[in-house]
Order: C-alpha cells, then structure tokens, then sequence
C-alpha cells in the first residue's frame, strides 16, 4: 500500500494576508509541506448575510497573497468546508490544521464545530488562535482593555516568505478551483494586502487631515475617512499592524485626528468581544426587555422595499440606500441614520433590515454589524437611544445637496433649501417651474413628526422599565469594560 501524503493546512478565514498571522508561523514551524487554502462555502454564501461584493474582496485577496511570493501557494476552493476537509482525511496523511479562530455568524460557528468534532474524531489536531485581541470564552470584562493594549503593542509576526515558498504544497484540485469570473466593478473596494497598506499609508500621511471634517459627511467621508475597514473586516491588514504603523509613519494630520483614529480601531475590538461573548446579538435583542417591541413591529414589504431601494421619499435617507448598494460603503453617522429610519420611523423588526445591509457592506464584520444594529436601533437598554432627524442629518452633512444630486438624479433641478424637503414646494412652483422628478415620491412614505414621536415614547418608555434596567445591569457587567481608557 502506497503511503499517504503528509500535509500540514492552513485554512484562512477572515485572515487574509501573510504577516502577523501565527497560524501560518506555527505551521512553516513543522519544517513540513504545507497546503495553503482559502474556501468559498455554497451553502453559506448563497444567502444573506454574503453577497458577491464579499467574494470579490476575498477573490482579490487571494490573488494578492499569491503575487506577493510570486508563486500560486494559496488555492480557493468551491467547496463545503465539512466535505474538503473529510476528503483530506480520506486521501492525505493530515499532520494538523491551522487557523485563527473566526468571531463569525451562528452559521459559520456551526461550521466550526462540525468540523472540530470531526478532526477530533481523526486525533487531529485543529491549531486554532484568538484573533485581534479577542478572547473567545471570556466571562467578564475586568482586564480585558489591559490585555488588548498588551496585544496591539507588541511586534507584529513576521512570516519567512522564502520558507512560504519553499514549504508550499500544490494539490490537484481541479474540480473545486473557484475561478474568478467578474467583470471589474466601478465602486468596490478591492481586497489585498497590497492594497490595505497603501490606503492606510495614503491615509495616515495625507487624507488624515480632513479626518475630523469628513468623518461624519456622507461624500467627503469618501476620501477624508481611512477606508481601511473592508481590509480589517477580512483580515488582509491586522488591527497591529495598522497600529504600529500609526505610531510610527510622520503622521500629516494633527494628534487630535490620529487620536481619534486610533480610538476606533480599539472600539472595534470592542464590539467584536461583545459579539463574541454574546452572540445572540444576530437574532435577538440583547436586552430581552425589548423583544416585545420587536415582535409587535407589523412586517411591511412596502415599507422595506422603499427603504432598500431608496424610494421613501425623504432625501438623504435615499441617496444613502442606493449608495450603499452601489458602491458597499458608507460613513458610520449615515449608517447609524439609515438604521434609525428603518427601527423607528419605518417601525420595522429589525432582523431582516441588519440582514440586508450586512449584504451591502463591502466590510461586514458580524461583531460590528450585529451590535451596532440593535444599538442605534435603540435595543440594548445601556446606549443613549439616539433618533436621527433625517432632514437635520441633510442640512447638516449635505449642506449643498452634492451627495443628493449624485444618488438622487431625478431631484437634482430642485432647488436648496427644498432639495432636502421636496414637499415643501409650494404647489404654484411646482407648476411654474414644472419639474420632472420621474416616480420619485412627492412626499415621505410616513409622517415623519408623528412616527419619530411614536418610537421615542416606546424605547423610552420600556428603557424606564424594571426589567429593562435588571437587563442592562446584566449586560454592563458581562459585556461593557469598566474602563474607557488605557490602565
């Protein structure tokens, strides 16, 4: 009988580059052949929370870590994760498999366990490693700030490219090579490391100087924002490295924005352990007090379908929906916006709509997404219950209306201040100037007074409750560290 193959795996995940990654140190360690591996899952990206936009970032990606050591060593597969690594065992001698550990959905965690129950049952060992300074399996919060600041400050891990090259092994398998087969697309980001280090170098020495003035206006966020999110999310750029090179690169904004930056990437981590410590956050509102809220929302397809396609009459919230689509971005103030519009004045259950937009987001990180949903849904009970005015948010971050001309071309003859309120036009100009603004709605599809009214006396009035506060104190305890700074 013919000897079986020795392999080492290295599976990447939502880890996609090749330094400050211990997996892939560990098992060059071995000093044997190993297989790297990237898999696009059929089951799991076929519906929502994934979209294409995702797989291309990944495809890109892949491409990168490959162009980096000028040699095809990393295969993307098409192929459920539990049957390629099933026939791994049948056809290889699989030493061991390498990863970080995956803060994903219930799906993939499903997944997860799956396949841990299976190389257990092989006595194979599955290599696996906190990632970002998240800890799995973390009861509470007391030095959780003190060992992330401990995670961030130290080197980032070099990895040995010659021996990536050296050690890398090539197996057929033809039948499950995923191609790419997309025609370049105008908007989205593309993935790579290649491409994260010189968006965060262009960022840190030029673009950060129009960081604090852009961060919370929805066009000029395009360029004065880092844009180094959808690079975090999946991993071609660690939260280290990113901090390392802050603290080092001749920064051209002031320290106040590079402050501000850095504040962000540990509020990330942040929300990611929340969502790890308590994953039911991606189905259920994680202050049970407000579930009753939830389950009494009346599910109204117009009413989504108008919010998803920008038709619901009010402006900014339009030209942010059909942006979002288009493109996979947009600046957390209009995130936070589009999701107020949606929980409270639409007055909708707020599953399908966390759903939809996780799909939009080129940077769908489940830990940020999930989180920052049912918060500014005003679900947890611990946040200030934040309502947007959306025509507060227009004067103030579109002052000009330019973001709405773009996303909006059937508005763009109007003229300022009614851009932003359409129905405020006088029904004798409309007639007089006699503009076409095609199917756009004539005026919001709810009464923007009342619905607002409506919300704020519901979250605020079971906010006050007994069971709401016994819920938040629950929550605070496990889930929010007790202190907001470096100790």
């Amino acid at each position: 009988m013919t000897a079986k193959q020795s392999i080492h795996i290295v599976w990447f995940k939502r880890d996609f580059r090749w330094h400050d990654h211990a997996p892939i140190r560990s098992a060059l360690a071995a000093g044997e052949s190993v297989f790297f591996v990237a898999l696009y899952e059929p089951l799991l990206w076929s519906t929502a929370p994934y979209d294409e936009r995702h797989e291309r970032f990944i495809w890109d990606s892949v491409d990168d870590l490959n162009a980096v050591v000028s040699k095809d060593v990393v295969h993307f597969l098409k192929v459920e994760a539990l049957e390629f690594f099933k026939h791994c065992l049948s056809t290889f001698d699989v030493k061991a498999v390498y990863s970080h550990r995956e803060t994903g959905i219930d799906k993939t965690f499903k997944r997860d366990k799956a396949i841990s129950k299976l190389l257990k049952a092989h006595d194979i060992s599955w290599n696996e490693w906190d990632y970002g300074g998240v800890k799995r399996g973390l009861k509470h919060r007391k030095n959780w700030l003190k060992d992330w600041y401990d995670y961030v400050d130290a080197a980032p891990l070099a990895t040995n490219l010659d021996a990536v090259r050296d050690q890398a092994l090539s197996i057929p398998f033809e039948a499950w090579q995923h191609s790419n087969t997309y025609e370049p697309h105008p908007y989205f980001q593309k993935g790579g490391t290649s491409r994260a280090e010189r968006v965060l170098f262009s960022f840190l020495t030029e673009r950060i100087k129009r960081y604090a003035q852009s961060i919370s206006k929805p066009l000029a966020s395009r360029k004065g924002c880092s844009r180094i999110s959808p690079h975090l999310a999946w991993g071609t750029i660690s939260i280290r490295q990113i901090w390392h090179m802050a603290e080092v690169v001749d920064l051209a904004g002031s320290k106040r924005n590079q402050r501000a930056f850095v504040d962000r990437l540990r509020w990330q981590a942040h929300f990611i352990q929340k969502f790890e410590s308590a994953c039911s956050y991606e189905f259920h509102p994680i202050n049970r007090a407000y579930t009753a809220i939830d389950t009494s929302k009346v599910w109204d397809e117009h009413k989504f379908a108008a919010w998803k396609n920008g038709t619901t009459g009010v402006p900014l919230v339009d030209a942010c929906m059909r942006c979002v689509a288009a493109t996979g971005y947009l600046n957390f103030r209009m995130r936070a916006m589009v999701v107020s519009f949606y929980s409270q004045y639409l007055w909708l259950p707020w599953e399908a709509g966390a759903r939809y937009l996780a799909s939009t987001f080129t940077d769908f990180e489940p830990g940020i997404h999930y989180t920052q949903f049912q918060m500014q849904s005003g679900y947890t009970g611990v946040n200030t219950i934040r309502i947007y005015n959306p025509i507060k948010q227009s004067l103030d971050q579109d002052p000009k209306g330019e973001f709405i001309k773009q996303w909006l071309p059937e508005l763009k003859d109007l003229p300022l201040p009614h851009l932003h309120e359409p129905w405020t036009i006088p029904p004798m100009m409309w007639e007089m100037e006699a503009w076409d603004i095609g199917t756009y709605p004539m005026s919001p599809i709810v009464d923007l007074a009342q619905v607002r009214k409506y919300a704020s006396d519901q979250l605020y009035g079971t906010k006050k409750t007994k069971a709401s506060k016994r819920e938040a104190q629950l929550i605070l305890e496990k889930l929010v560290n007790p202190k907001n700074r470096r100790s």
